[in-house]
């Protein structure tokens, strides 16, 4: 088998070491989940908050998903300077956009909190 072969497997099976524990806790905890005795939640704020949590989750999985990318671009350039520089742009971007979902959360939350309360 060739390298790049050996490599992808490689990564795909980081992936979803990686990856399985978020999915496994990834649950919905507001409003989403009927019981017997209460209706699901239907209000405008509790509907945003779970599309919040569920958009930074992706995000979160993007970034993650783009930083092994770079790693792994890192690794297979072979001190080819422009495929260094791809690697390093493609880490930049992902810690960019890591820092823009941290903010725009943060951001939210605040408004949030300071249109319903705590």
């Amino acid at each position: 088998m060739s390298k790049k072969i050996i490599g992808l497997i490689s990564l795909v099976a980081v992936m979803g070491l990686i990856l399985a524990p978020a999915l496994v806790l990834a649950r919905p905890t507001v409003g989403l989940t009927p019981s017997a005795t209460a209706p699901p939640s239907l209000e405008v704020d509790d509907i945003m908050t779970n599309i919040i949590k569920y958009m930074y989750g992706f995000i979160i999985v993007v970034v993650v998903l783009m930083a092994m990318v770079s790693a792994y671009m890192f690794v297979t350039a072979g001190g080819n300077p422009e495929q260094v520089t791809k690697a390093r742009n493609w880490l930049m971007y992902a810690l960019i956009g890591l820092a823009i979902a941290v903010l725009a959360r943060g951001i939210v939350t605040l408004v949030l909190t300071m249109i319903y309360g705590s």
